[in-house]
């Protein structure tokens, strides 16, 4: 059994001694009068150090007030890995280990990894409850590795417009359609079946799972988040097929 009170004892401890060491580096550059390459570097990773250690300690005390690592415990998994897979990726960047560019193709692969495993972990919530609801999810299971598959070779690929041509961002794209329009659907459906089953507890709701199953009203911040992407997702696709249909 995780103990978070050591997690936040250990992220404290990691931000007092970051913040510590900063304001030396700046004494000793403010005093020298030389802010050199080095120091700067310094003062970067220090600056990673603390964002990362903030941004643990945010689902930390989220998980306290929704019980976050229970409901999502495989989005909240992936996600620590994704931290630690950024400071990582960060440090090496700041050191000039990899290149910007690496750094940059790095991270938008962590984006598409998190939304994924957010996606998939939201999605299994509703699965058990009515057929039809389950053969949604595991078609929309298929679209989304398939669009993720699609995603890694347009990030990678230098010149990707050019090299994949204008038919592969065409099928990413309706592929993205039919993933989104089915985790809306998703969505609908599984709202639809708590109106049908009052006393069945809602698990895409925000409430904590202690709280009465007559207060769990709305949908989770998280669920809200997926939504907005998949908007964003879907009205991009279109847009892309109506201005390539245009230019033609």
């Amino acid at each position: 059994m995780i103990k978070f009170s050591e997690f936040k004892k250990f992220f404290i401890f990691n931000l007092i001694g970051s913040l510590v060491i900063s304001a030396i580096v700046a004494v000793i550059t403010v005093l020298l009068g030389n802010f050199n390459e080095v120091a700067f570097k310094v003062l970067i990773t220090l600056t990673m150090v603390v964002s990362h250690s903030l941004v643990s300690l945010g689902f930390i005390w989220d998980d306290e007030r929704q019980n976050t690592f229970d409901r999502l415990a495989y989005f909240s998994d992936v996600l620590f890995v994704l931290i630690v897979s950024s400071f990582v990726t960060s440090i090496f960047g700041v050191w000039s280990l990899i290149s910007s560019e690496l750094v940059w193709h790095l991270y938008q692969t962590f984006f598409v990894i998190g939304f994924a495993s957010l996606h998939g972990d939201i999605l299994s919530k509703v699965l058990g409850k009515e057929t039809y609801i389950d053969t949604i999810v595991y078609i929309n299971y298929f679209f989304m590795a398939v669009l993720v598959l699609l995603l890694l070779p347009a990030i990678f690929i230098t010149d990707s417009a050019k090299i994949l041509g204008e038919m592969y961002f065409r099928i990413m794209g309706a592929v993205g359609i039919i993933d989104g329009t089915l985790s809306v659907l998703t969505i609908i459906f599984y709202k639809l079946y708590i109106l049908k089953h009052p006393q069945t507890q809602n698990l895409l709701s925000g409430a904590a799972e202690s709280a009465p199953v007559a207060q769990k009203r709305g949908l989770s911040v998280w669920v809200w988040i997926l939504i907005f992407y998949l908007a964003i997702q879907i009205i991009s696709s279109l847009m892309f097929g109506v201005f390539s249909r245009l230019s033609l």
